[in-house]
Formats: structure tokens, C-alpha cells, sequence
């Protein structure tokens, strides 16, 4: 008798951590991974590496959701909206309609597959009481995935970092053509970036050995803003002038930018990036036993690169 296959479907599968996530599940035996996404062709070029299926599913339209998770035994929501994190009203991409509501569409349609287990990417600092959009809208989405009664696997990571991301990419970009590096605020806030393929191999070990919990995950160290600039300036091996933005600045300039068709930088989007985003891994590391890698490990793909 030919052996069952359990397919996992993935939110946001096509995006900076759900390509990871993708690729490190569609290599555990036994598994068949189904990536949702809003246009399945590009999803298919972005992974077109791996064994899945690539079918409709967004998290702002219900209707397509029943159809695009159903038969699933797994949902990972990995989802973000473009320009996180800068909403656009004006396009419904919003924390609360996507993070939260999204996730709330998502879990509907999980139970109605009868999926049995939610795997949630949410991040440090989530609570559904916080004044910031962000982690007021996934605090919320926590709260919904844990009254839903499934089982359940809620990650909040710092900063992920690795190939494809937005931050140490960016800085890499900057240094290479920028004569001078601009950084938000003080450039001390505290971060623990974390490297995406460990998020993902511990989204793996979970689903392997699934149960109800929250980690909190980092990496294994903790920095500044400014370390972290540093340390891609030391990978890539480019120098510039550091300069700090002050929060005021930025808040008029974000003000300004929340008038535009499409924003580029929001109030909300300033207080984002200036938060301290650091957390204690012991309990992660003593629960799924993974080796977090350091950040100068994760980065060394910015020395090939440059």
C-alpha cells in the first residue's frame, strides 16, 4: 500500500520567509507542500526549484480560501502585504485587515478543511492592547488562533535576516552606491537578527512534532542598529559615513509620505523601525534543539554578492 501524503499549505509561500519555509518543507519526506499565493506564476518562478503546487489563496478574499486550503492537514501563515511595513489604506493593505483579519479568514477556512494544525508567524512584541497597528493586529491574531481550538504553533521573530530580506539587503545596496548610510533614529536600537533558514527548520520541527506553544526567536546575539550596519559594512567590505536620522525628522517626512498614491513611509512605519526587537531563545533552543546561526554566518552571502 502506497504511503498517505499530508499536504501543507503555505500563506504568503512566495514572499522573503515563506520561499524558506517552502523550500525546507517540501524536503521532509512524507509531506507535499501547496503554496498560496495571489499570482501562483510568480510564486511558480520564485520556487520553481522545488516539488509543490501553486494555486490562488489571499488572505483579503475568504472565497478563495476554503478552495485554496482545502484537503490541507497543515496552514502555515507566513503572509505579509506589499510594502510592509507601510500601509496603504487606500489598497485595504492594512495590519488589521491583512494580520489580523486575514489570519481570522484563514483559520476559518483551515477548520473547515479540517486542518489540524496552525503554524503562525507573528512577530516580537504582538499584543492585541498595543497602540502600535502592528502588533496590536497580530496580538489579535494570536488571540483568535488560540480560541479556534486547533493546534497550534505561534513563532514571533526578531529581525530575519538572509538572502532576499529587505533590511541587510538594502544597507548593502546603499553602501555600494550611497556615499553616506542614513539610519533611522539613534541607531541603538536593540535587535537579535535571526537567519530565515533557522526559522524555517524550526517551522519544520514543529510540524513534525506538533503541539501547542509560542517561541519567541532570535539569534544568538543581540546588537544595535549601528552593529548591525557595521557588520555589512565588515562582510561586503564597503565603508561610508554613518548618519542618524532623528525621530522627528523622520515623523515629518513620514507625514508627507502618507500622502502619496502609493506611501513609502508612514508615522506607524517610523515607530516600527525604532522599537527594540530582542528576546530570550533558551526556551526555543531547549524545546527543538536547532543551533541558531550567528548573524556574520547568515550575512556571508552579502560577500559573494559585492
Amino acid at each position: 500500500m502506497a504511503e498517505s501524503t499530508t499536504t501543507i499549505a503555505i500563506a504568503g509561500g512566495s514572499g522573503f520567509i515563506g520561499q524558506a519555509i517552502a523550500r525546507r518543507l517540501s524536503r521532509l519526506p512524507g509531506y507535499r507542500v501547496r503554496v498560496l499565493s495571489r499570482s501562483p506564476n510568480r510564486a511558480r518562478s520564485r520556487l520553481e526549484s522545488i516539488r509543490a503546487d501553486f494555486v490562488r489563496g489571499d488572505l483579503t478574499d475568504p472565497n478563495l480560501l476554503e478552495s485554496a486550503v482545502r484537503g490541507a492537514a497543515v496552514i502555515v501563515n507566513a503572509a505579509q502585504f506589499d510594502g510592509f511595513p507601510v500601509e496603504n489604506p487606500r489598497l485595504g493593505l492594512t495590519f488589521e485587515r491583512v494580520d489580523h483579519l486575514g489570519c481570522v479568514a484563514l483559520l476559518e477556512a483551515a477548520k473547515a478543511a479540517g486542518a489540524r494544525h496552525f503554524v503562525y508567524l507573528s512577530g516580537l512584541g504582538a499584543d492585541e492592547h498595543s497602540s502600535h497597528p502592528a502588533f496590536r493586529a497580530k496580538g489579535r491574531a494570536e488571540a483568535a488562533i488560540r480560541r479556534s481550538g486547533l493546534n497550534y504553533t505561534i513563532f514571533r521573530p526578531s529581525i530575519v535576516v538572509g538572502q532576499g530580506d529587505r533590511v541587510t539587503s538594502m544597507l548593502a545596496r546603499a553602501l555600494r552606491f550611497s556615499p553616506v548610510i542614513v539610519l533611522p533614529g539613534s541607531g541603538q536600537q536593540q535587535l537579535q537578527p535571526v537567519w530565515v533558514e533557522d526559522l524555517a527548520a524550526c517551522v519544520a520541527l514543529t510540524i513534525k512534532a506538533p503541539q501547542a506553544r509560542t517561541f519567541e526567536i532570535g539569534g544568538p546575539e543581540q546588537m544595535t542598529l549601528d552593529d548591525l550596519t557595521r557588520l555589512v559594512m565588515n562582510v561586503t567590505g564597503y565603508r561610508r559615513p554613518v548618519l542618524h536620522a532623528p525621530q522627528s525628522l523622520m515623523k515629518l517626512v513620514a507625514t508627507l509620505g502618507e500622502r502619496l498614491p502609493r506611501p513609502i513611509l508612514s508615522r506607524d512605519a517610523v515607530s516600527f523601525l525604532l522599537v527594540d526587537s530582542v528576546c530570550d531563545t533558551k526556551p526555543l533552543v531547549e524545546a527543538l534543539g536547532i543551533r541558531l546561526t550567528p548573524a556574520r554566518e547568515a550575512l556571508a552571502y552579502l560577500a559573494t554578492r559585492s
